[in-house]
């Protein structure tokens, strides 16, 4: 037993090992239950760095060993290489080497272990017997020789990738481990504000009071001042992430050395007078500087003899300086950009003298429009003069050092550059970009393990390897163009509504959160994580067919943690297989948890069939349903048809067909029919695609473009003859369903339907606005419902000219819907479009719909506006509560999102109004409000 607890001390790795049957004593070996994880090899490999080459006898005869590793087939040499990597504790090696003894040779084998190239971490978790499953399915078609050369360039990347890994991490443990980023914001702000009141003196010559303060306005000299700061903080915070960069990858001495003539350019940028005043203490604030440049000038003091914790403690806010100067920048240039007098023109000659230009963006490509107007972009400047150094050229008015932040701050979160992207007053940045959702779907090379098992699944799914491929990159590219087109990546999942509703809510019992698969693409994203098999074929029609669910259980940062199947029977759900990461077994208390949570789900809900009465004839219920059905479609059918054809072919109409289907001369009725019969994943996808094609204004204006609710209500009056003119109802001007007037002053019927509490259902308000704009038929309303139609209305619904229309009000409503839920989900591409795109109509709808909403870790919100008040931030003023005001007009539209008022109403008087961090850049909310209404 002394021997048992020595060797097995109960974590994954040696409870592996006891199946590699371990010599504890004479007549004594360890053993594992029959059915555990793994085969003999992965045994053997997790003993052997358990024991050691000195323990090895232990597991028996050497070529009993070495069989179990590589197969019959192992020879002299390849069991001295092995030998030799056990002895350096080359473990990745090893593992790769036995799991591709399947499709390689000894002589391969030998290569494998004997490789002299960067070392690779190993992935304990990983089990050989998965790789080689991995490696088969995807090694199989080509030869030995191109297998081999496949192998070791995975092995060279790999390497490679955790290098900028570990080249990452030590960059981000140059920064403070809390963050203080509010408390310095706070300073900088206060530093700037005395700065400003200290000119409002000098103009004045005496204290101003409160009125004077409000009357004044700074000349353009002033301004140009503190532009020119703000410019001198930007350059100093550059020079600040920029040498942290380089104290984390080659070390303090040599960091500060390569940064040497950063540090005293930046240094000059500052006076020993600022510098003073920027770090002197104010009481209630924090202690550090105001100012990036008052560090910057310690650090510069330090150069040639510098002391590692005091380089270290100046170093540790550069992240949060750079942020600050990022946002005060875009505020600059926004407060000032009336007054910039001379600043655009400043040279920034004597900058890149000394410190050349910092990243791999090219100034040549710069195209962003100069600040101040009146000159072409610096890419067009320096066509015109051919040979002309960009230095020579480059003013601070073309903000080509505000994304040269921006690219330094992103190169200290692991990022070769921001993403830029060109704006009529200041570049958008984002410093911390998420990759594109076709790119999620790139095998991960953060590990061996990671990638085979990526790559794999893209087999998997369809994906055939190429027969000319020398590469790794290659081969994954190529998989990933044949997937492109598969159907099944798609393909909904059946998921019970039951199930559901539980999306995104806390697993009982513990932190993780519960995250339902919708379709086989989300699978492969989580499998090429996890490095397991949940996106195989057997798990993905099981889920099309609804038999099973897939879920994955996400940790507080987003991370997967554990994958469960579960699986319907007849009286419910139970928990089928469960695997962590490299199909690891769970936390046995997790599993545990995940057992009861299951088997107290409720089973899908099943449609039991109406009986009929015993001993009673039912009524002949049919020629009187026909007869409704046709006096319905006689009354209106004619006069609604022709005003339907008329709002269709309306010159808006057209427009909006444009933005919803790109024009390939297919008829309206066609392409309405055809994004009708969309899924709900594609109509996502279809959001995701128009919004980097049109943008969200322009989606959201086409969506609310409604033919059908236009003709609903110029259709006459019930008490009108049929035959009475209608022209005039039919013009461009005429009053249209309060749903869409998001763009346009509303009607004083428009408030008064938005204004009560809208907790009842949709069919509910429609009907009671019906008689207002269904010429007195309140059941017309329900042709604007994405639901079943009753009898009497099916035939009016299916008419030539009518069906098109209602095509168009439902694919609107579903885009919309769509939208919704990519805003609950946090989408980063719709938050890109928000952030630097979005109109007071869109922007509006949607932050009433975040803010009607539970809060969700998963889409982090903050406050814009005080609890209880209606009177919202930012310029142009706006107010909840004004009939006639933006955000009274965007409440239809954000019903349609899935908001819901009332709740709404209650959020905003205890908490105020929200909006989802990611959705605000530079500048926060008065920046957002002040672009979305420009």
């Amino acid at each position: 037993m002394t021997a048992l607890v020595r060797y097995l001390h109960g974590d994954g790795d040696t409870l592996t090992a006891a199946g590699a049957g371990i010599a504890l004593s004479p007549g004594f070996v360890t053993a594992r239950l029959h059915g555990a994880r793994g085969d003999r090899r992965d045994a053997v490999l997790a003993a052997v760095q358990i024991l050691g080459l000195d323990g090895l006898h232990r597991l028996g005869e050497r070529a009993g060993v070495l069989v179990a590793l590589f197969g019959a087939e192992a020879t002299k040499p390849l069991a001295a290489a092995a030998g030799q990597a056990i002895a350096e504790g080359r473990w990745a090696a090893l593992q790769l080497a036995s799991a591709a003894s399947g499709v390689l040779g000894a002589e391969q084998l030998v290569r494998l272990l004997t490789l002299d190239g960067p070392p690779i971490d190993p992935t304990p978790d990983a089990a050989a017997s998965t790789m080689a499953a991995h490696l088969g399915r995807l090694l199989t078609p080509y030869s030995g020789r191109r297998r081999l050369d496949l192998l070791l360039d995975l092995w060279q990347r790999v390497a490679a990738r955790q290098q900028r890994l570990r080249r990452d991490q030590r960059r981000r443990a140059t920064q403070g481990k809390h963050s203080r980023l509010d408390e310095l914001t706070t300073r900088y702000r206060t530093h700037d504000d005395a700065l400003l009141l200290d000119q409002l003196r000098q103009d004045l010559g005496h204290e101003p009071t409160v009125a004077e303060a409000a009357r004044w306005f700074p000349y353009a000299w002033q301004a140009e001042v503190s532009l020119n700061r703000t410019l001198a903080d930007a350059l100093a915070a550059t020079a600040l992430v920029r040498t942290a960069a380089n104290v984390g990858d080659h070390g303090v001495v040599q960091g500060m050395n390569r940064s040497t003539a950063l540090l005293t350019a930046a240094a000059r940028a500052i006076s020993q007078e600022e510098a003073r005043a920027a770090a002197r203490r104010v009481p209630g604030l924090t202690g550090l500087p105001a100012r990036p440049g008052c560090y910057v000038r310690d650090l510069a003091a330090q150069l040639g003899n510098p002391a590692e914790q005091y380089v270290r403690q100046r170093l540790a806010r550069a992240a949060e300086y750079a942020e600050i100067l990022l946002d005060v920048a875009t505020d600059r240039l926004i407060e000032f950009r009336n007054q910039l007098g001379g600043w655009p023109s400043v040279s920034l000659r004597d900058w890149r003298a000394g410190v050349g230009y910092l990243t791999g963006r090219d100034p040549a490509r710069w195209a962003q429009p100069p600040v101040g107007g009146g000159r072409p972009p610096l890419a067009e400047r320096l066509r015109a003069r051919p040979g002309v150094p960009p230095a020579e050229e480059e003013t601070a008015g073309d903000l080509f050092w505000y994304a040269e932040l921006a690219d330094a701050l992103a190169q200290l979160n692991g990022h070769e550059q921001a993403d830029v992207e060109y704006g009529a007053h200041y570049p958008y940045t984002d410093h911390d970009p998420l990759p594109d959702d076709d790119r999620q779907l790139v095998p991960s090379l953060d590990s061996l393990p990671a990638a085979l098992a990526g790559a794999a699944q893209l087999v998997s799914f369809g994906g055939q390897p190429p027969r000319q491929c020398r590469a790794w990159p290659e081969l994954t590219d190529r998989l990933l163009a044949a997937l492109g087109v598969t159907q099944r990546l798609t393909t909904a999942f059946r998921v019970p509504e039951p199930l559901l509703a539980l999306d995104g809510t806390v697993l009982p019992g513990t932190e993780v959160r519960l995250r339902f698969a919708r379709n086989a693409r989300t699978l492969t994203q989580w499998a090429t994580y996890m490095g397991n098999c949940i996106a195989s074929l057997p798990y993905v029609e099981a889920a099309e067919q609804g038999e099973s669910a897939l879920v994955a259980l996400l940790d507080e940062d987003g991370r997967i943690v554990v994958n469960v199947k579960l699986d319907q029977h007849v009286r419910g759900w139970r928990a089928g297989e469960m695997r962590a990461r490299f199909n690891a077994d769970p936390d046995l208390e997790l599993r545990r948890l995940i057992v009861a949570w299951a088997a107290a789900l409720p089973s899908a809900p099943a449609e039991e069939p109406v009986p009929d009465p015993e001993g009673e004839r039912l009524p002949p219920a049919r020629p009187a349903f026909r007869r409704r059905a046709d006096r319905t479609f006689q009354e209106v059918g004619g006069p609604l048809a022709r005003l339907a054809a008329d709002a269709l072919a309306a010159g808006e109409t057209v427009d909006a067909l444009r933005v919803l289907h790109a024009p390939d001369g297919a008829p309206p009725a066609e392409v309405l029919t055809s994004l009708r019969r969309l899924s709900a994943d594609r109509v996502e996808r279809l959001c995701r695609n128009k919004l980097q094609a049109v943008g969200l204004p322009a989606l959201w204006r086409a969506t609310s473009v409604r033919p059908l609710e236009r003709a609903l209500t110029a259709l006459p009056s019930a008490r009108t003859s049929e035959n009475a003119p209608t022209t005039s109802r039919t013009s461009e001007n005429a009053p249209t369903i309060s749903r869409t007037s998001e763009n346009a002053p509303t009607t004083a019927r428009a408030s008064e339907d938005i204004l009560p509490p809208a907790r009842a259902s949709e069919d509910v308000r429609a009907s009671a606005r019906a008689p207002e704009y269904t010429g007195g038929r309140p059941q017309l309303a329900l042709l604007l419902l994405d639901a079943p139609l009753p009898g009497s209305l099916r035939k009016l619904a299916r008419h030539d000219a009518i069906a098109p229309a209602r095509s168009m009000e439902l694919v609107a409503r579903r885009i919309r819907a769509a939208l919704g839920r990519l805003a609950r989900a946090g989408d980063p591409a719709l938050a890109h479009q928000v952030a630097r795109r979005a109109d007071t109509a869109v922007l509006c709808s949607l932050v009433v719909a975040v803010t009607s909403w539970p809060p969700d870790p998963a889409l982090p919100t903050v406050a814009v506006s005080e609890p209880g008040r209606t009177s919202v931030p930012g310029f142009p003023r706006s107010d909840l509560d004004d009939p006639s005001g933006p955000w009274q007009r965007a409440l239809p539209g954000a019903v349609e999102l899935g908001a819901d008022l009332d709740a709404f109403r209650d959020r905003v008087a205890g908490a105020g109004l929200h909006v989802p961090v990611a959705w605000l850049g530079h500048g926060g909310w008065n920046a957002l409000w002040q672009r979305a209404a420009r």
